[in-house]
């Protein structure tokens, strides 16, 4: 595999590891996210990523929202 990708064995190492921490950073964080320990923000903060990176994570994986249209129409009218 190392050779495919033209790196040296060390170097593959080192990527696949922080490949794979960055993944378990946003599988932890979207769980405190999931259970409201924190927000969206502070998750995507903490897994040092983008909010939007965080969302389509979440959305990936399976998680939907509590968030309802009915929520979204109240939060409109009192901004109007």
């Amino acid at each position: 595999m190392s050779d495919e990708k033209g790196l040296d064995r060390s170097t593959l190492m080192r990527k696949l590891l922080e490949k794979k921490y960055k993944t378990m950073k946003k599988e932890e964080t979207a769980e405190e996210y999931k259970k409201g320990q924190i927000t969206l923000s502070k998750a995507a903060e903490e897994a040092e990523t983008t909010i939007w990176v965080m969302e389509k994570f979440l959305i990936d994986s399976g998680y939907k929202s509590n968030y309802s249209i009915k929520d979204l129409e109240r939060e409109s009218s009192e901004i109007s």
